[in-house]
Parts: C-alpha cells; structure tokens; sequence
C-alpha cells in the first residue's frame, strides 16, 4: 500500500485526514459529537488494515488491531449513544471553532 518507507505514514495520514473531515461534517451539520469515538478510533481500525503488510505475521496483526479497534469504537460508540452526549467536550463542541480545533487536533 505505498512505495518505500513513508509508503504507509503516508496511506496513514490519508485515512485519518478522511476520517476526521468527516467527523467535522458531521459535528458541523448536526450539532451533535456521539460520533466522536466511532470515527476517532475506527480511524485506526482503518489505518491498521490499509497499512498491511503482504505476508501473515502484518496481516494478522493489522487484523487485531483492527479487530480491537473496532470493539472500542463500537461500545464508545454505544455508549455515546446512551448517554446522548459526552459531557467531556461540552463545551469545546459547542462553537464551530471548538469543532475545527477539535478535529484538527484530533488529525494531529
């Protein structure tokens, strides 16, 4: 997935940025952040499988990565959607320029 060393930093970067502009949308056309941790950490379930090596011993480990990834991004996830919202950023999501700080921080 990528030619020489910063072949997958690259891919990496790609999934993330991806994955927080979209998280952004979302937190901007809806008011709401209960996606927060879904798409923060299934970023790295993501990443983990597009940055894959050929042979068996990086499948496999992307493959757990992604695994657990995904297992915490779902019960995050779930969570949020409990609760309704996360009282942890409140008030940092509540302007757009909180929003943008957020997911950009969040890229970075």
């Amino acid at each position: 997935p990528g030619e020489g060393l910063f072949g997958p930093a690259l891919v990496s970067v790609k999934v993330f940025g991806a994955f927080n502009l979209l998280g952004l949308g979302v937190s901007l056309a809806t008011g709401s952040h209960v996606h927060l941790d879904l798409l923060g950490t299934g970023a790295f379930a993501a990443a983990a499988w597009a940055t894959r090596g050929p042979d068996l011993r990086s499948r496999l480990s992307a493959g757990v990565i992604a695994l657990w990834a995904s297992r915490l991004a779902t019960f995050l996830f779930y969570r949020a959607l409990k609760l309704g919202h996360d009282a942890r950023l409140d008030a940092t999501l509540s302007s757009v320029g909180g929003a943008v700080g957020f997911w950009f921080a969040s890229f970075v």
